[in-house]
């Protein structure tokens, strides 16, 4: 297991105070990429033989965020490899030991050449000793989307918004889709799909619908083939 200790920012709260929605997947990405670099296997470092890890989907619970100036401390570890997959947790807690969050995600070992997805190798593995799953319900993989949806905005993809690998940055989409959200919705779960890739000067349009109490936001192209899908309750 791998941790890290983080504080709040003022730059990174909401509305409220407390850490973001966005800025609790932002520490938890980070952790994981800190964990890459400690084990000598860094996003940079896998770039130079042509692969990356890349976020096939998240499962998210929040129990509670942290306040602006609180300290905590967010763990990850993975809990599977399987042919292409490999399958982390992450635990975000107060340093008093209160758990503010947890999560599961499926990431998926890739030629970024290609863009495709390549078995992952031994080596890889090797390095990441596996713990198991957090005892968290397990959901699924994908997520279904509403029949009806709207459309409320479009958006071109700018270079601000791309990471190393030259797509968008999955926090971004995570960012982006909280701002559709409802005027004060308090999200205790989010689960995210990853789809396609977005690259420089793509065109984003944010389709939005309900269904059985959960705000779904879908980030398409035109022809509303989905980049990313995405629902919060």
């Amino acid at each position: 297991m791998y941790s890290c200790k983080d504080r709040v920012s003022f730059s990174k709260i909401d509305y409220s105070g407390k850490l973001s929605v966005s800025g609790v997947v932002d520490a938890m990405q980070d952790c994981c990429m800190f964990h890459s670099e400690e084990v000598g296997h860094s996003s940079q470092e896998l770039l130079k033989e042509n692969r990356a890890w890349l976020v096939s989907s998240w499962q998210i619970m929040i129990k509670d965020r942290p306040k602006m100036g609180q300290e905590f401390v967010t763990k990850t570890w993975p809990h599977q490899f399987k042919g292409l997959l490999g399958c982390r947790n992450f635990l975000m807690e107060s340093l008093e030991g209160e758990v503010l969050a947890y999560a599961d995600s499926y990431w998926f070992f890739a030629d970024v050449v290609t863009g495709k997805p390549v078995r992952v190798p031994q080596s890889e593995i090797d390095v990441y000793p596996t713990l198991p799953r957090y005892d968290m319900p397990k959901g699924s993989r994908k997520v279904k989307c509403p029949e009806h949806l709207e459309l409320k905005q479009k958006i071109t993809v700018c270079q601000n918004y791309l990471d190393t690998n030259g797509h968008m940055n999955n926090g971004q989409y995570i960012r982006l889709a909280t701002n559709v959200l409802p005027e004060n919705f308090h999200v205790s779960e989010l689960c995210a799909e990853y789809r396609l890739a977005t690259h420089l000067n793509d065109e984003l349009y944010f389709f939005t619908g309900e269904m059985d109490g959960k705000f779904y936001v879908i980030i398409a192209d035109e022809e509303k083939k989905p980049y990313f899908l995405s629902s919060f309750c």
